[in-house]
């Protein structure tokens, strides 16, 4: 009864009326992130909601108990999972801390496991809630700025848009959109002449209504839309309920945000165009090859539109939740593809080649200092479609072809000759979904991708990378690209690459992967054998590194001699590591362990002051190891109480 009462007090704050669970926070309705908005490589699970600071009372959305309950530095930091009566759970996520008894709980567990990280299942019914009841305190764990994630889930698991539910917040501001995204569904298609997908800036005709110039298209195109939906009283973009497609009154495409699930969330990845990032957070209003999440399956269409015979008008109209409307007009002319007439006068100029991927085929484009009267040849070694194997002019000094693999291709070899360009040759692996499993041997690595690893197609090209390794830890031969970057892939590849020589502890060697727009982050590293191998769902540029360098340990409070005057005093520093990263973190007084915070995000450590310290002369150890082994240790001695 005692852990009932004490966890069970009800909130001075008086329910809102017109939702169906507790509004979680006593602050005015704000959002700074909504529900299956872009993430990289996957959709927002929840809301986050403006707490303006830490420590603000967390109130339960209804009756229940708490399931589950964790701490950690990174992911949601501190979490608490309710488990409601309806069979809903509620998670709330970068929490400061816990309430009683709950956090005596997650205190105990940490002391006896000797670790801040905990992720604990209490039995049903030991931890009850009623609704409304203060849960926790708001914080910034996990995370950087402070702020609250509120995410619902299903029955089964899956995370629902809260507005499905009837939990409210003001939105009266429209959705705006920005650009436009027409692409060609593969080279034998085109736009304005070319086969480039085409970004269009948009202009506003009226409140909510947009157009942008014509566009000469020939057979099948797609769409997508970067679109935001601004905050009410706020600066914060959020994103949208919905975007549909229309042309001669008849919908080509919708997506609808209601649910996601933790299987297919990583479908994000081709939801919003991953080649285009740059440009925009393009809104796909086709369904990518593989792409099996919930706000993609609300229409049988692939999304792919066929150019008419005749001009026409596409609609792509988005809205928020509350019928808040924005509407780009995209004007289609029918263009029939007709070679342009080249130069008469020319040739004198030098030439190079370009090769992009766009998803499902390959782009290569030449280039010439000066207007071309010859058109480049290129040879293909390995089966193509009749869309791949011609170059065609788009201006006096540009030439594009498309390569489409057909079905059962394995691997290509592009050559592309010319007088005046030099030798240009790319050698190419190609996986297809649902071709089977299999493993390709690069000329650095072996890559094993699995039947459903592709979106449809997966091109993978791997090359030596140039120039010299900004790192601060021993790197071992020479950085190593697989090509292209931005490739999605669906159920992660795995990636071998040989043990250099000259490794003088293996256990410190794992394979990095370079960051944007510098450095270099450790993968999770396998050793089997002479290999070091990597699953992911991300190509890049990949280098193996001996991680030589242990942590260092700064700023460390008290001072070296301190008399401190209460058995509770501040303990911090601040940890580092420019290798394989943070693995273990130890801090002792006196032989006893000290429940330590760790903020990834300042590199800080700090005490939790849980408990007293031992009376009188103390000696504080502070002991961090990383992921490769290596340790740094650090003593203070102090007087106090």
């Amino acid at each position: 009864m005692g852990l009932l009462v004490a966890f069970c007090t009800a909130a001075s704050w008086a329910a809102r009326a017109d939702v169906a669970y507790h509004w979680p926070l006593d602050l005015p309705c704000v959002l700074t992130s909504s529900f299956a908005e872009y993430r990289v490589g996957r959709f927002h699970a929840g809301i986050d909601l403006r707490t303006g600071g830490i420590g603000r009372d967390v109130h339960a959305a209804e009756d229940g108990y708490v399931s589950r309950v964790r701490c950690s530095p990174w992911g949601y930091g501190k979490a608490v999972y309710l488990q409601l009566e309806d069979g809903y759970t509620v998670v709330y996520g970068h929490l400061d801390g816990f309430a009683e008894p709950l956090a005596e709980y997650v205190r105990r567990a940490q002391h006896a496991r000797k670790s801040y990280t905990v992720d604990l299942y209490p039995e049903a019914g030991m931890f009850p809630v009623a609704r409304g009841a203060v849960i926790a305190k708001s914080g910034r764990t996990g995370t950087g700025a402070p702020h609250l994630h509120y995410e619902i889930r299903d029955p089964a698991g899956r995370p629902i848009n809260p507005r499905r539910l009837g939990i409210s917040w003001p939105d009266t501001t429209r959705p705006v959109i920005r650009k436009v995204l027409i692409a060609p569904a593969g080279p034998n298609a085109s736009l304005n002449g070319d086969i480039v997908p085409l970004v269009r800036e948009v202009r506003a005709t009226g409140p909510g209504q947009y157009t942008c110039d014509p566009v000469f298209a020939y057979g099948r195109i797609g769409f997508g839309l970067d679109v935001i939906d601004p905050a009410n009283n706020s600066a914060n973009k959020l994103g949208v309920y919905t975007v549909s497609t229309t042309a001669a009154g008849k919908e080509i495409f919708r997506i609808q945000n209601d649910r996601l699930s933790y299987d297919t969330n990583h479908n994000g990845d081709v939801s919003f165009h991953p080649f285009f990032l740059a440009e925009g957070r393009f809104l796909l209003q086709w369904r990518w090859p593989g792409n099996r999440c919930e706000p993609f399956q609300q229409v049988s269409s692939e999304g792919w539109y066929s150019i008419p015979e005749e001009p026409v008008d596409v609609r792509v109209e988005t809205q928020d939740f509350l019928g808040n409307t924005a509407v780009v007009t995209i004007p289609l002319r029918p263009d029939i593809p007709l070679p342009l007439a080249g130069p008469t006068q020319g040739g004198t100029g030098t030439g190079k080649v370009e090769l992009e991927c766009l998803g499902n085929w390959l782009l290569l484009t030449a280039r010439f200092s000066k207007p071309e009267t010859e058109t480049p040849d290129l040879m293909l070694d390995g089966p193509a479609t009749v869309e791949g194997g011609r170059f065609h002019r788009v201006s006096a000094k540009t030439f594009r072809a498309g390569y489409l693999p057909a079905e059962g291709t394995r691997e290509a070899v592009l050559r592309v000759q010319h007088d005046r360009i030099a030798p240009y040759e790319r050698r190419l692996f190609v996986f297809q979904r649902g071709a089977g499993e299999r493993t390709a041997a690069l000329d650095g690595a072996l890559v094993r991708v699995q039947s459903n690893s592709p979106y449809g197609t997966l091109f993978i090209r791997g090359c030596e990378s140039g120039g010299e390794v900004a790192s601060r830890i021993r790197v071992l031969g020479k950085p190593y690209r697989l090509w292209p970057d931005a490739a999605p892939i669906d159920v992660p590849v795995e990636i071998a690459f040989p043990i250099p020589e000259g490794v003088e502890q293996l256990q410190r060697v794992h394979v990095y992967r370079k960051k944007a727009p510098r450095g270099w982050s450790c993968e999770r590293t396998r050793r089997t054998g002479d290999r070091l191998t990597i699953a992911t769902r991300r190509l890049g540029t990949f280098a193996v590194m001996e991680d030589d360098q242990p942590p260092q340990i700064a700023n460390i409070t008290p001072a070296q001699g301190a008399h401190v005057t209460t058995a509770r005093p501040a303990v911090r520093a601040t940890v580092t590591d420019h290798g394989s990263g943070v693995k273990d973190i130890t801090v002792t007084c006196n032989g006893q362990w000290l429940l330590m915070k760790y903020d990834p995000e300042r590199n800080l450590i700090e005490w939790a002051r849980d408990e007293d310290l031992p009376p009188g002369p103390k000696e504080l150890l502070f002991s961090v190891s990383d992921e490769a082994g290596n340790t740094t240790t650090r003593r203070r001695t102090i007087a106090g109480p």
